[in-house]
Parts: structure tokens; C-alpha cells; sequence
């Protein structure tokens, strides 16, 4: 048993202690990092006490004096239904009548919070495997920023230079390089199908809108499944354990988590079957009862942070100059009169950056805070007005003489009647 836990342990420790280059927001992993730990750690706790503590013990008739038969009735009684009847009601006599309160969800617990973890952990898994077809990857960007916290200037600026180069490299390959009938039809799509929006910049926030979007129904569906599962209204479980610990003091759910259920078993002897009603202690319901209580909580935490945060990216996503507005700040604090460059700055969010490339500053900047992410706002305005800006009313990346590039300062300019000038004689 140590060698597991100590595996458990540093497993926990090796997530815990993780590249810190994320992909994503804080409330994403709240979602997909912090919940999955927190149901993970539900299971082990529950199941330490079930398959190591001792779960169930039930009160056993008379002339079962020996140990095995005690373990026999705890063995049967854990595996088969068990069904809670209060003391001050009378056991119905009918086997079919007391089966109105049955209680035997608890044994599914373990594998439930299994469930539970894989659901939270989902919409990651799926911004993951398809953010892959982006051409870009986010968390390399941000562990690249980041490792230029601790370098010297020089060689900050370098990696910096990079980093904007791979960047411009990628708005520059997944723009749109024609435009037709189709491809009008698919810009169209883009919007509310990201799929169709990868050279129209809007792939990537598409997917991870989708994946916002999955949480929030996620975290709906989990007060759902509980309710099916507890066979209660999980909605106001916790309002109700509130009011009673206000109220009285103290906080017992029998009904949910009785302490006492009982069990009906058969046994057969010779052509006779005798059946026996045991009364067991479900000493397992006293921990549920706290766990599902605390995991409720965090579920009206996750609902609140996870409804504000998908209405603050929905409001990005369909205002459009709330991407000129991230990048004002910036401009703001390097000297950048955006006002007296106006045409060019909004050129540079529009038509250089687009949706993906907004969103994808967005995401870096809330990885490696704003001081890096100045540096890297800078280079890749320098990189713009350098590279894609030779004349304000070019369409960005269409530059047939200069594929994009900067004039070479070797190449001669023909201009308008040079003819009349005498050659030069050549030696």
C-alpha cells in the first residue's frame, strides 16, 4: 500500500510543480486543473475508506457467533441494495415496499468521481488536440516569453525577435492568399463555424470559444447528474444545509446519508429459505455527506466564474473594437501615438492581427503579465510597420513586387524620366 500512495503522492507533485506556460485563462484551470485535483482527491479519500477502512457493519443475528459470519453479512449487505426505513417508521412487510428510499448509490461513489474528473477535464482535452491545427502553438509562445525574463537586454531582444518572427510567419501563412465565390462562403461560415476560419483568422478563437462554452454546460450538467444521482434537487442541497446550520446549529442530512440502512439476505437451509433483516452502520455516509457539500460550493463558485467569463469573451468576440482597446494600453505606455496613426493601427488589429491573432496576445499576455508582453506588443508593431507597411493603402500580405518583405535598399527605383539621363560608361 505505501509504494501506491508514494506513487499517488508524486504524481501529485509532478502536476502540482509543472511548466507553468499555459494556453489558457485562470478560469479554464480552475475547470480542467483545480476541479479534476479536487475530484480526484474525493476518490482516493473515498476510496481509501471503502476498499482499505471499513465501510459497512452490520448488526448480525444471535447465533452467528463466529468472525466469518460477521464478514459474511458485511460483504453481502455492501454489494447488494440496502434501503433506509427512520426508526420511527415501521419496516413494510412486502420486500417491494421498502425499496421507496433506497440507498445504495454510495458503493458508485468512487467511480462517479472518476467520471466527474474526466467530464471537467474534456473540453481541455478537446482544445488541446485541436488547437493543433492552427499552425500555432500557444504554450510554446508563452514558455518562449517567458524564458526571456531573466535574460540580459540583448539577448531579451533577440528571443524576442524570434518570437515576433515565428508570429508574423504564421499570420502571414494562414492568411487568405485568394479570394472567390468559395471563399467568401467559407469567411461567412467562419463565424459560426470555426472549422472554417483558419484562413480567416478566426479558427482559434472560434475553438476556444467552443471550449468556453463546454465548461459552462459542464458545470450545469454536473448539478444534474448529481440530482439523478443522489436522488435529490442538488440545486439548493447547499442552500438547504446552509439554512439548517443557521438556523439549528448543526447539519445532518439522514435522509441522503443515513447513518443506519438495512439489508434483507436469504439463506437456505436444507428446502427452507429464511430471510434475515440486518441493520448496518453506513459510517461511509458521514464523510459523502461533507464531501458533497464541499463539492457543491465549489460548483456555485465554478458556475458564477465560468457565467461571467464566458459573457466577458462572447462580448469580445462580437464587439469589434474591444481589440483595439487591449492594444491601446500598450501603445499607451510605448509613447505610441495611436490617434496620429490611426489608419495603421487599426490596419495592424484588423487586417494584420485579426481575431486570432487579438486573441492569441490575449492569452499570452495573461500567462507572462503585461511587462513582457509590452516587449512583445512592441516587436511585433516594429515587425508590422517594417514588413507589411510600405504603404498605408497596400492590403497586408498582397505585395507582389515584395512578397511581404521590405524593399531591398540595393535595388534601384526607376523613376519617370530617368530615359533622358546619359549613360554611364562602364570601364
Amino acid at each position: 500500500m505505501a509504494p501506491i500512495i508514494a506513487s499517488l503522492l508524486s504524481s501529485f507533485a509532478n502536476i502540482a510543480l509543472r511548466n507553468k506556460a499555459h494556453d489558457d485563462d485562470v478560469v479554464d484551470q480552475l475547470n480542467h486543473w483545480a476541479t479534476t485535483g479536487l475530484l480526484f482527491a474525493l476518490a482516493l479519500g473515498i476510496g481509501a475508506k471503502q476498499y482499505v477502512g471499513d465501510p459497512i457493519h452490520c448488526w448480525v443475528p444471535a447465533e452467528y457467533s463466529k468472525k466469518h459470519f460477521q464478514q459474511y453479512c458485511d460483504s453481502y449487505c455492501w454489494v447488494h441494495p440496502m434501503y433506509n426505513v427512520p426508526f420511527e417508521e415501521t419496516i413494510p412487510k412486502a420486500e417491494e415496499d421498502r425499496w421507496y428510499n433506497d440507498i445504495s448509490y454510495y458503493r458508485w461513489v468512487f467511480i462517479l468521481f472518476l467520471i466527474q474528473a474526466f467530464l471537467f477535464y474534456f473540453p481541455h482535452l478537446v482544445w488541446q488536440e485541436l488547437k493543433k491545427y492552427s499552425g500555432l502553438n500557444v504554450s510554446k509562445i508563452v514558455a518562449m516569453a517567458l524564458d526571456t525574463a531573466m535574460l540580459t537586454q540583448e539577448k531579451r531582444e533577440e528571443k524576442m525577435r524570434h518570437i515576433t518572427h515565428f508570429i508574423d510567419r504564421w499570420l502571414v501563412t494562414y492568411s487568405q492568399y485568394r479570394y472567390n465565390a468559395l471563399t467568401n462562403f467559407r469567411d461567412k461560415c467562419s463565424r459560426v463555424m470555426f472549422c472554417f476560419g483558419k484562413r480567416s483568422g478566426t479558427y482559434l478563437s472560434g475553438l476556444y470559444m467552443l471550449t468556453k462554452i463546454l465548461y459552462f454546460v459542464n458545470v450545469i450538467g454536473q448539478f444534474f447528474l448529481l440530482s439523478a444521482f443522489l436522488d435529490i434537487n442538488f440545486w439548493t442541497f447547499g442552500f438547504r444545509a446552509i439554512e439548517s446550520l443557521f438556523k439549528k446549529g448543526n447539519w445532518q442530512d439522514h435522509h441522503t446519508f443515513p447513518r443506519v440502512g438495512w439489508c434483507d439476505y436469504k439463506v437456505r437451509q436444507l428446502q427452507n429459505l429464511q430471510t434475515y433483516t440486518l441493520q448496518c452502520v453506513l459510517s461511509i455516509n458521514l464523510f459523502l455527506e461533507k464531501m458533497y457539500l464541499i463539492f457543491w460550493c465549489w460548483l456555485i463558485m465554478l458556475l458564477v466564474f465560468n457565467a461571467v467569463n464566458l459573457f466577458q469573451w462572447i462580448m469580445r468576440s462580437i464587439l469589434p473594437r474591444t481589440g483595439e482597446d487591449f492594444f491601446s494600453k500598450y501603445f499607451l505606455l510605448l509613447n505610441i501615438n495611436k490617434n496620429k496613426e490611426s489608419k495603421l493601427f487599426k490596419k495592424f488589429v484588423r487586417n494584420y492581427l485579426r481575431t486570432d491573432g487579438v486573441f492569441m496576445m490575449r492569452i499570452v499576455a495573461s500567462n507572462i503579465g503585461d511587462m513582457l508582453a509590452l516587449d512583445l506588443v512592441n516587436h511585433l508593431w516594429k515587425k508590422f510597420k517594417d514588413t507589411h507597411s510600405l504603404k498605408e493603402d497596400d492590403d497586408i500580405g498582397t505585395n507582389e513586387r515584395t512578397n511581404g518583405l521590405p524593399k531591398s535598399p540595393s535595388a534601384p527605383v526607376i523613376e519617370d524620366g530617368d530615359d533622358d539621363l546619359p549613360l554611364k560608361r562602364l570601364d
